[in-house]
C-alpha cells in the first residue's frame, strides 16, 4: 500500500508519502494560510523523493472539522490527484490524529477545537491496546455541554484559548500541550479502510466544516 496523505484542518499544514512500508517526504509546518502553499510543497517533496502521484495506490484526506479554507484547498487537491490518476480517496476525521497522538495518556479522550460563536467542534475516542476507536461522531456544541457530559475524559485541543475555557468549565483532566492533526497519523486508520475498500466517491467527497449560514456541520 502506497499512500499520499494530506491534512490541513488546522494551522499545522501537514502531508506525507507512505511508500513501500516507509514514510517519505513528511512535512508538518505551523503557518497561517499555509494551505495555499500545499501544492507547491507537495510537488517539491515528490521531486526530491523521486516520486509522482501515479506511484500511490490511494489518497488520504483529513476531513476536519476545522479551517474552512484549509479543508476546501486540501479537498480540491485530493480530488485533482484522484481525477488525474483514477486512484481512490480515503477520508479520515482529523480529530482521530489528535487522539492517536496521546493514546497512551488516557483511556477516554475528547478532542475539541474552536467553531466560533461560542461553540466548539468535538469528538470522543476510546483508547485500548494501542488502538483508537471513535465513540462519538464529530459534532457542534457549546463547550460547557461537552465538558459536563464527558468529565471522565481527558480533553485535548490545539488552541490555547480553548484549553483555558475547558479548565474554566470544570474539566478534571486537560492535556497541557497543543496537539495538532498530522497527515502521518491518518495512515493508521487509512490502512484499515483500504483493506476493506472503504473509499469516498468524488461526487460525495466533502469535508466537515462550519456552514456559515446555518452554523452547523455539513455532512
Amino acid at each position: 500500500m502506497n499512500f499520499l496523505s494530506v491534512e490541513a484542518s488546522s494551522n499545522n499544514i501537514s502531508f506525507c508519502f507512505y511508500y513501500r512500508e516507509k514514510i517519505l517526504g513528511q512535512e508538518n509546518r505551523l503557518m497561517k494560510f499555509g494551505a495555499s502553499k500545499l501544492v507547491s510543497n507537495i510537488e517539491k517533496k515528490l521531486k526530491k523523493s523521486s516520486l509522482s502521484i501515479s506511484d500511490f495506490d490511494a489518497f488520504i484526506l483529513g476531513l476536519g472539522p476545522g479551517s474552512f479554507t484549509g479543508l476546501r484547498i486540501s479537498c480540491s487537491i485530493i480530488k485533482a490527484f484522484a481525477l488525474a490518476t483514477g486512484k481512490p480517496i480515503i477520508g479520515v476525521g482529523s480529530f482521530f490524529s489528535c487522539a492517536y497522538s496521546v493514546r497512551n495518556r488516557h483511556e477516554k479522550i475528547a478532542v475539541v477545537s474552536d467553531a466560533r460563536k461560542n461553540q466548539v467542534y468535538s469528538a470522543c475516542f476510546r483508547c485500548a491496546h494501542n488502538r483508537v476507536i471513535r465513540t462519538n461522531r464529530e459534532r457542534l456544541a457549546a463547550l460547557e455541554d461537552v465538558v459536563s457530559k464527558k468529565r471522565d475524559h481527558m480533553f485535548v485541543t490545539y488552541e490555547d484559548h480553548i484549553r483555558e475555557k475547558i479548565f474554566s468549565c470544570g474539566a478534571k483532566l486537560v492535556y497541557p500541550e497543543n496537539v495538532y492533526p498530522k497527515a502521518a497519523d491518518l495512515l493508521i486508520l487509512a490502512r484499515e479502510h483500504y483493506e476493506k475498500k472503504v473509499f469516498l466517491s468524488l461526487e460525495k467527497l466533502e469535508p466537515l466544516y462550519l456552514h456559515p449560514k446555518t452554523c452547523q456541520i455539513r455532512k
